[in-house]
């Protein structure tokens, strides 16, 4: 049962349908296209709430660094692909979205894009 906890900035975008994917590190049992994903604010609290819930639609391998942000192997380039990137993941734009990943994880960065429908 592939679950994942979100901060509450992301509980709004989750739920409005605008966030429709997360970046996480790579587990042991990796999710799979056709794989429900659930959807969480606050797990293994007594905050917990359900947000959600959805299909696995696509899973890409992504490594993120102070240099360049790639997917599948490729680059992220233009200021149109990436600020659509960063929307779909729940940020403003990609700059806040470089900037969240700086303070909240660290760079270099290497995992995958789980995408939902």
């Amino acid at each position: 049962m592939p679950a994942y906890s979100f901060k509450e900035r992301f509980v709004w975008p989750i739920k409005k349908g605008t966030k429709k994917q997360t970046i996480r590190a790579k587990r042991k049992h990796q999710i799979k296209v056709g794989d429900p994903v659930y959807l969480y604010y606050g797990m293994r609290t007594k905050w917990c709430i359900k947000i959600g819930e959805g299909v696995c639609t696509k899973v890409q391998d992504v490594i993120f660094m102070a240099t360049g942000f790639f997917v599948d192997g490729k680059l992220l380039d233009g200021e149109k692909n990436c600020h659509a990137f960063a929307l779909a993941d729940g940020f403003v734009n990609f700059d806040d979205m470089f900037l969240w990943w700086q303070e909240n994880n660290g760079l270099p960065f290497k995992g995958e894009i789980i995408h939902w429908k």
